[in-house]
């Protein structure tokens, strides 16, 4: 099969890194083909046929329609998989003009207020039952985003607070995100103060400066690492993982943290409640609640691992990396088969 994968975003976000992981896993057995923002260039194996495409236009930039309609006829696909909102809309827009026999797949990554541009797909695929409900007019199959499992790292506490300048002789906890409203970095940090923890927010975004005013001003005892291309290690290295999150559709790390064998604490967002024991799920923009949990998991580090032990079995078998792209496959397969046996 030829399996053309568009994405209208970049960065280094969990939604480019499922595009950049599942492209390199389906390229072993597929011809692959990605459509992507230039900045994307570099970070697919060779395998992968790599077309960029500035993205950075506007959603009904004619320009930018005509562009996709050359390359997408050119290459003639088997099945087109457009990543998240932007590719789908655009890529329902110019059905009409695309070859009958291409089969359309599209991801819903995130929670969204109207899904009006995944209508007519051939297959939708939500990252998780709890925004699956959110496709009203096309077929849907949950399937979790899979990741690479990090790689375990000996006395990671003690590799941290010297990095990082924590006490070395109390748990250090971790949370990884863009640093953003979603996030909830904002209702973490009172939470730090107010369960006397010790936390590193690895990531980088529009709120960095207002987070360090809050940091400052509480005297929380948290530090910003910006982005860091280790960011796998440095969670494998910590004694436990945080989740603030106000909404996610999928949250990649959470999903990291549960295959790194670290506990967590986390928000009540979708997905969680599937893997997570309740008592360790807080309530949304919940200081006190998120406080209280932190406080409770750092001085019960063993019995917040043994309460854990269910979901670290339950992601190994469900949540790496070959688990998604068995299943991603077999929606691929399933579809072209169907196709060759129309015709």
């Amino acid at each position: 099969m030829h399996i053309c994968q568009v994405v209208a975003s970049w960065g280094n976000g969990g939604l480019e890194k499922h595009v950049i992981e599942l492209s390199n896993a389906l390229s072993i057995e597929h011809q692959v083909t990605v459509i992507v923002h230039p900045l994307m260039k570099d970070r697919f194996v060779a395998a992968v046929n790599v077309i960029t495409v500035d993205f950075s236009q506007s959603r009904w930039s004619p320009r930018l329609y005509w562009q996709l309609l050359q390359i997408i006829n050119e290459l003639k696909p088997d099945i087109i998989h457009a990543q998240a909102s932007k590719a789908a809309l655009l890529v329902s827009r110019l059905r009409q003009w695309l070859p009958l026999t291409l089969k359309y797949v599209a991801t819903l990554h995130n929670q969204k207020g109207t899904t009006s541009m995944f209508e007519g797909f051939d297959q939708v695929i939500a990252v998780s039952p709890g925004i699956a409900h959110l496709i009203k007019k096309a077929p849907v199959t949950a399937i979790y985003n899979g990741v690479i499992a990090p790689t375990p790292v000996d006395n990671g506490r003690q590799l941290l607070a010297q990095e990082f300048g924590f006490n070395a002789a109390k748990p250090i906890l971790i949370a990884i995100g863009r640093l953003v409203d979603a996030k909830g970095f904002d209702i973490l940090i009172p939470a730090v103060v107010r369960a006397g923890v010790q936390v590193l927010i690895v990531g980088e975004g529009e709120r960095r400066t207002s987070l360090e005013a809050q940091i400052a001003e509480t005297k929380a005892t948290v530090v910003l690492a910006g982005f860091r291309q280790d960011a796998q290690r440095l969670l494998a290295a910590a004694d436990g993982f945080v989740l603030s999150s106000r909404n996610e559709g999928f949250a990649y790390v959470f999903v990291e943290a549960l295959l790194a064998q670290r506990p967590v604490v986390v928000t009540a967002i979708p997905m969680v409640q599937e893997f997570v024991p309740e008592q360790l799920i807080v309530p949304v923009e919940d200081v006190e609640a998120l406080a209280e949990r932190m406080q409770w998991a750092v001085s019960h580090l063993g019995e917040w691992q043994g309460i854990m032990r269910l979901a670290f079995e339950r992601a190994r078998q469900e949540l790496t990396l070959d688990a998604m792209v068995h299943r991603t496959k077999k929606i691929y397969l399933d579809m072209f088969l169907s196709g060759t046996d129309e015709c």
